[in-house]
């Protein structure tokens, strides 16, 4: 596998958005390649709306994760005409008023998204097709729609849908590893996690290289029984 055109369009890239699927194996190890870029002074956005019960030990809140920001709720001019707004902030929630010139606006006339500014680079992990995986969720991130995309998959039905492909039968985890060392002891972890959830706890795609890597990343702070425990303890 050539990771290097991969390293270098991360290095080349400030701004950079992770999408995951939905499978726990790439979950972890997008957490891992999220904190690694964190550590390496990139501005890093992790589209993710929660975690499983049992990977939520690999992350301290989803407070931590990075979000888009700045959200736009629009109403088209020819339905109605707003005069004027403000809005009203409580301990509970925040109600913005509208003052209607003329026109009726129904919840059916609203639309909601992210307005924010392309992307250096999207790295998708364990996405088979990126249109299908944003499909229900395009009117809020469709500024992600034309940035350059890193591929990183280990299905044989990926659509090759990236400016750079990895597609191997490997572990997410040892195709990370490949681009960029971990760092930290929490990247570690969630490395480990993904490998552990990938050989289903070393019991099944075993090569010298996923017990290398364990090894490695457990030096590096990784908790191999607090992976396991929190992993398969509805199991």
């Amino acid at each position: 596998m050539e990771t290097q055109p991969a390293s270098q369009l991360i290095t080349d890239s400030k701004n950079i958005y992770l999408i995951s699927s939905q499978g726990p194996e790439a979950m972890s190890a997008t957490l891992a390649l999220f904190y690694t870029l964190k550590e390496s002074g990139k501005n890093v956005n992790l589209i993710l709306e929660s975690l499983p019960e049992n990977l939520k030990f690999l992350s301290p809140s989803l407070d931590f994760i990075s979000y888009p920001k700045n959200f736009v709720i629009s109403i088209p001019s020819n339905v109605a005409k707003v005069s004027q707004i403000h809005y009203e902030k409580t301990e509970n929630d925040l109600k913005v008023h509208l003052t209607i010139e003329n026109g009726i606006i129904k919840k059916d006339n609203l639309s909601f998204y992210f307005a924010e500014a392309k992307p250096d680079l999207i790295i998708t992990l364990g996405v088979k097709d990126y249109k299908k995986q944003l499909s229900e969720n395009l009117n809020s991130y469709g500024f992600l729609m034309e940035s350059p995309i890193l591929n990183i998959d280990n299905s044989k039905d990926n659509d090759n849908f990236g400016r750079i492909n990895l597609i191997e039968d490997k572990p997410l985890a040892e195709m990370i590893l490949a681009m960029l060392p971990a760092k930290s002891k929490e990247a570690s972890n969630c490395l480990l996690a993904s490998l552990v959830i990938s050989t289903d706890s070393f019991k099944s795609k075993l090569t010298a290289e996923v017990f290398e890597m364990a090894g490695s990343l457990m030096k590096n702070g990784a908790d191999l029984e607090q992976i396991q425990n929190n992993i398969f303890k509805n199991a």
